[in-house]
């Protein structure tokens, strides 16, 4: 079971902000890491990226594959050029105010429970 990006920002607490298609597109999974070769390997169209690196290694990450989104985590906020990147390609950046622990903890959980059946 997936999620709406923007669903899934604000149950994380995190700031989004919106490439083209906004936070619309759907989340089912996510990976992290900051090694750009790990991160281009796992990437897919419904696969969150979370890292610590907010450079132009990222940027190139949005040019080349179609993720959904990038959160970058302790609240560093993206400059002009990931900024420009993430709305040339559709692919809107979340800002975690935690670190890489705490975030995937709350995505852990948050995606869990989306897949957990649903009660009467």
């Amino acid at each position: 079971m997936s999620i709406i990006l923007s669903d899934l920002a604000e149950r994380l607490g995190a700031q989004i902000f919106e490439g083209k298609r906004g936070g619309k597109r759907q989340i089912d999974r996510v990976y992290a890491g900051d090694r750009v070769s790990d991160l281009l390997n796992q990437a897919s169209d419904t696969t969150l990226i979370v890292t610590n690196l907010a450079n132009s290694s990222v940027v190139r990450i949005i040019q080349l594959m179609d993720v959904p989104g990038i959160c970058l985590l302790n609240g560093v906020q993206p400059g002009p050029e990931l900024l420009q990147a993430a709305k040339d390609h559709a692919a809107p950046i979340i800002v975690s105010p935690g670190d890489m622990f705490q975030t995937c903890a709350k995505l852990h959980q948050i995606l869990e429970t989306q897949r957990a059946p649903q009660t009467p």
